[in-house]
């Protein structure tokens, strides 16, 4: 498939509206429509009640005659859902192909992961419902136009993040839930001027905002739990979908009813503990266009160098088989050469990291350079070095291997830079970098990396 995607240049502007009064009367929560809610009061009333009105989210246009549209839409309970995709739900805006969309989003559990929200409670929220993913999303968004069969175009103009982020582990979850029976939480101030978070004394971690889901409504209705990805795009965790990157996702429904949340702030490849850098964004702006009759089974990302195919499955080894297949058809169709120049290009260029291993669908990545001259990238690292902490696990299980490479690499954190074992867990997590090495047959081999250069004050040591 050879997708092409038009930009369209947008400014953001304030709207200004008027919102009547509450009622006085108490509402109980039984009474409100819209999401779930999780709260014991039974005088909680959202700010917001009710449906938004469209026109009061539309910018006036810049130019006269202007075809496309600029929207707002912000994150209320009417307009976010917590830990469901349900087909059910109506559309919370209505936007043309080529329109663009200035989206908010707020934290997990309706807005409830925040700085001051304990451990204990955030484990007995997750505990109360294990049919809901922890996310809040925001939508869905219904794209006229859209049929089954089409691609939605998502191009990601701009990502503004909040200045909060959190990570944490629950029992039972993440990639070692045996080494770590207890949850754990942390809370971060982000420096989104300098693009810095401090993780912990004299180690800082840049930042790099991408939406951990972004998904179109599944073919089969229902509700659905939002924590597996799939070929509807979803949890995909995929952390080189940044600001600038244009997403590819097959429309299955009508109006294709796209969703977003689980913003992340910056992840590692890999995210073992269960979680990211999470956090919300102020504003995700997208340009979504209709492409018709493109015929894409699942997610395909482009970036200005790379195209980026993915696979999932609960085995990460046939997830990591899904990817290689997919990758090679790819290349065949998109440079036009044979099955076995697509098989050597693939090799020959081979970059495939590991999204996620916690979302009971695990998640495998390739970068395909769009260049067919690309040079053969350097050999993943074996050993570490000057710049990076190197592990390394082999195994025939694919996902073996990524434990023992993993878990070599939290060993080393607490040997050569005194942290403790919940910390090297939580730092793997948001900044680790796990890829396989090129696989043919044998065993699998994982390598890690982390690098040194987020100890900025290494003399403590």
């Amino acid at each position: 498939m050879k997708i092409k995607w038009v930009s369209v240049a947008c400014l953001s502007v304030i709207l200004v509206s008027s919102v009547s009064a509450a009622s006085t009367q108490p509402a109980t929560i039984s009474s409100i429509p819209g999401p779930i809610y999780n709260n014991s009061n039974p005088n909680y009333l959202p700010y917001f009640v009710g449906p938004p009105d469209q026109h009061l989210m539309t910018s006036p246009p810049l130019v006269k005659g202007q075809k496309t549209r600029f929207y707002i839409l912000p994150a209320t309970p009417a307009t976010t859902r917590w830990g469901v995709y349900d087909s059910s739900a109506k559309p919370v805006l209505y936007i043309n192909s080529g329109d663009s969309v200035s989206i908010e989003t707020i934290s997990c559990m309706e807005n409830q992961l925040l700085p001051g929200v304990s451990v204990d409670k955030v484990e007995k929220i997750a505990a109360e419902d294990p049919n809901r993913g922890p996310h809040t999303l925001t939508g869905p968004i219904y794209i006229n136009g859209a049929e089954p069969g089409d691609v939605l175009a998502i191009h990601l103009d701009k990502i503004l993040l909040k200045p909060q982020a959190s990570n944490n582990t629950l029992p039972g979850r993440g990639l070692f839930p045996e080494k770590f029976p207890k949850a754990q939480i942390k809370y971060f101030y982000l420096d989104i001027y300098h693009n810095q978070m401090d993780f912990g004394p004299g180690i800082r971690v840049p930042l790099r905002p991408f939406p951990g889901i972004i998904a179109v409504e599944r073919a089969a209705p229902g509700v659905y739990d939002t924590s597996p990805p799939g070929d509807f795009g979803g949890n995909m965790d995929l952390r080189e979908l940044v600001e600038g990157t244009t997403l590819y996702l097959p429309v299955y429904v009508k109006g294709g009813m796209l969703w977003t949340g689980d913003s992340h702030a910056g992840q590692g490849n890999g995210e073992i503990d269960l979680t990211a850098i999470e956090s919300a964004f102020t504003e995700m702006r997208v340009t979504i266009t209709v492409l018709k009759n493109q015929g894409l089974d699942r997610p395909l990302v482009e970036t200005p160098t790379d195209w980026i195919t993915t696979g999932y499955d609960q085995d990460l080894n046939k997830a990591l088989s899904s990817v290689e297949a997919t990758s090679i058809n790819f290349i065949m169709n998109q440079q036009k050469i044979s099955r076995d120049q697509a098989t050597q290009f693939y090799y020959r260029t081979w970059n495939c990291p590991i999204a996620e291993v916690v979302n009971g669908i695990d998640g495998v990545y390739c970068m395909i350079p769009k260049d067919p001259n690309a040079p053969t990238p350097a050999p993943l690292p074996s050993v570490s070095n000057d710049q990076q902490f190197v592990t390394v696990g082999s195994d025939p299980d694919a996902l073996k291997a990524m434990k023992k490479a993993s878990w070599a690499m939290l060993q080393d954190l607490v040997k050569q830079r005194n942290m403790t074992l919940g910390d090297a867990y939580a730092l793997a997590s948001v900044a680790m970098d796990c890829r396989f090495a090129p696989y043919v047959s044998g065993n699998k081999e994982v390598h890690c990396m982390m690098d040194k250069s987020l100890w900025v004050n290494t003399s403590q040591y």
